[in-house]
């Protein structure tokens, strides 16, 4: 029988999305470095979506 796994979300990776979504906001409305901020944030997101389950 095949048993479904059940994902629950990653606060880390919701949290991270929120803040880079931010700062591409502060982008068009304040200054075009904050795309600076939000790839850090995209980075940080990657690198814990890549990360090996335990």
């Amino acid at each position: 029988m095949i048993q479904k796994q059940k994902n629950k979300p990653n606060i880390k990776v919701i949290i991270y999305s929120l803040i880079a979504l931010g700062f591409m906001i502060l982008t068009f409305l304040v200054d075009w470095m904050f795309i600076i901020g939000a790839a850090i944030m995209i980075w940080l997101n990657q690198k814990e979506l890549m990360k090996k389950k335990k």
